[in-house]
């Protein structure tokens, strides 16, 4: 609404009412398609609206495109991932358990959804350049790093190249576990495959160790080490 009184223009709240409303629906829409890729492995609009019970009009009226929903769903995905592996990089417990919970953490949610992983690999719906999936994939390891980095100040190892051993641990457990899921004659079970990565993780970690002049049992507990003078 105009200020014809020669003031600002001020809002009557209509515009704010329809930006909540359209927020709150794209939200319903967006756990609709979640929720048809985790039963079916994917969804059409067509289908989307079948199981909301709306007009495929309404689909269009809140998202200009398929593609423009894909993002959000997208997102939606990668947020849950995310907030999963958060309190993983707590470093509690010895680094064994560490490694075992963090690489658990990560196997987990995939094989809790397997369909919602598979989608985000398939290259119809990914974002081209995967920069949704692959900057997922780098805020996981820069918080890895910055852990990495605050456990090796306490050793007295203040400049350190953690960054990059991050992102290579991070990159090699998502590319063992996508072959993995791909795999119709997988080699190992999932137990197995489980150690497997555990172990090679912490032979990455204990190589990089090695090269800054820092020998450490997998029992050592962290919190000793960030005690530390």
């Amino acid at each position: 609404m105009v200020d014809r009184t020669g003031g600002e223009a001020q809002s009557d709240g209509r515009s704010t009412r329809w930006d909540e409303h359209r927020a709150q629906r794209q939200g319903e829409l967006v756990d609709g398609a979640v929720a048809l890729i985790e039963e079916e492995g994917a969804f059409g609009m067509g289908r989307l609206a079948q199981r909301l019970g709306l007009p495929r009009s309404v689909l269009y009226r809140h998202f200009k495109d398929r593609a423009s929903l894909d993002e959000l769903v997208r997102r939606r995905v990668t947020e849950s991932f995310v907030q999963r592996m958060r309190p993983t990089l707590s470093f509690d417990g010895t680094i064994e358990e560490s490694v075992h919970r963090v690489v658990g953490a990560h196997l987990d949610w995939v094989f809790q959804h397997p369909r919602l992983y598979s989608y985000m690999g398939v290259a119809e719906h990914s974002m081209g350049d995967g920069s949704l999936v692959a900057g997922t994939k780098t805020a996981i390891a820069l918080m890895l790093g910055e852990r990495f980095g605050e456990v090796l100040k306490t050793l007295g190892v203040p400049q350190a190249p953690v960054r990059s051993v991050a992102v290579g641990i991070v990159g090699f457990v998502d590319t063992a576990v996508n072959q993995w899921m791909r795999d119709p004659a997988r080699e190992q079970s999932e137990e197995e495959l489980r150690a497997m990565l555990c172990r090679s993780v912490w032979a990455v970690l204990d190589a990089a160790l090695r090269d800054l002049g820092v020998v450490l049992s997998p029992q050592q507990r962290l919190s000793d080490l960030e005690g530390a003078p």
